[in-house]
C-alpha cells in the first residue's frame, strides 16, 4: 500500500512503503545519508538494509544464504531499485586489490559462527574511517562484537540509532591477530554478552541531544 500525505496547499505527496518497524526506517534514513554513489558495502546477514545502499548506488555484497540474497533481490524489484551491482554468497569475499569496504552492515539475527567467520575478513576490508552498523548490539552475537569493540582502541561509538542499532568508526589500522584476539574474549557461551543497551537516560539524552548526522 503506498501511502499520501496532505501538504499544507492541499497537495498530496506519495510517500514511499514503510517498513515493518520505524526503527528500521530510521536505520534506513541514517544509510542515506552515510553511503555515496560508488562506493563498497557489505552486509553480513539477511535484511533489506542493503536496498538503500544499491539506491544510493553503492556496489553492494551480501553475505548470506541463497534465501537471503532473492530476498534483497524482491525488496529492490519492489522498489525498483537496480541490481546489477549487487553480489552475494556464504562467505565475504574480495580480491586484494579490490578498494576497502566503506560501510559494513552487520544483522541481528547473524549467528555468532557466521559472524565470527566472516569478522577478520570485513574488519580488515572495511576502510580507516569506515563504517560499521551494527542492528541489535544488545543481544546476541552483535552485542558480543560490541562487547569486544568497546575494548578496542582502534573502534569508537559513533551514535545509536532508536534503540536498535549502533555505529562504529574505524579509526586505525587492524590486525587478523587483534581481530580475532578481540572476538576470544567474548566468545565464552557461558558470559552473557553486555552489547550497548538503550536505557531510559540514553534516551531522554538523545531526544534532548540529538545525535549529530553527518553530512550528505
Amino acid at each position: 500500500m503506498t501511502l499520501t500525505q496532505t501538504l499544507p496547499a492541499g497537495e498530496v505527496r506519495r510517500l514511499p512503503v514503510k517498513r515493518a518497524r520505524i526503527q528500521d526506517d530510521l536505520v534506513a534514513d541514517y544509510l542515506a545519508t552515510v553511503v555515496k554513489p560508488g562506493q563498497r558495502t557489505i552486509q553480513i546477514g539477511a535484511g533489506d538494509l542493503g536496498a538503500v545502499c544499491l539506491k544510493r548506488g553503492a556496489h553492494h555484497q551480501v553475505v548470506g544464504t541463497m534465501g537471503a540474497i532473492e530476498a534483497l533481490q524482491a525488496a529492490c524489484d519492489r522498489r525498483s531499485i537496480p541490481t546489477d551491482a549487487l553480489s552475494g554468497g556464504l562467505a565475504a569475499r574480495s580480491t586484494d586489490d579490490a578498494p576497502g569496504f566503506d560501510l559494513a552492515i552487520f544483522g541481528a539475527e547473524t549467528g555468532f559462527p557466521a559472524m565470527a567467520a566472516n569478522w577478520r575478513h570485513v574488519s580488515g576490508r572495511l576502510r580507516e574511517g569506515g563504517v560499521l552498523l551494527l542492528i541489535g548490539a544488545d543481544h546476541g552475537a552483535c552485542a558480543r562484537l560490541a562487547d569486544a569493540l568497546a575494548q578496542d582502541p582502534v573502534w569508537s561509538l559513533e551514535t545509536r540509532i532508536a534503540g536498535a542499532a549502533v555505529v562504529f568508526r574505524k579509526t586505525g589500522q587492524v590486525s587478523d591477530e587483534t581481530a580475532l584476539a578481540g572476538l576470544a574474549r567474548v566468545s565464552d557461551p557461558a558470559r552473557r554478552p553486555r552489547g550497548i543497551r538503550y536505557g531510559l537516560v540514553r534516551r531522554v539524552m538523545d531526544h534532548v541531544f540529538p545525535p549529530r548526522r553527518p553530512a550528505a
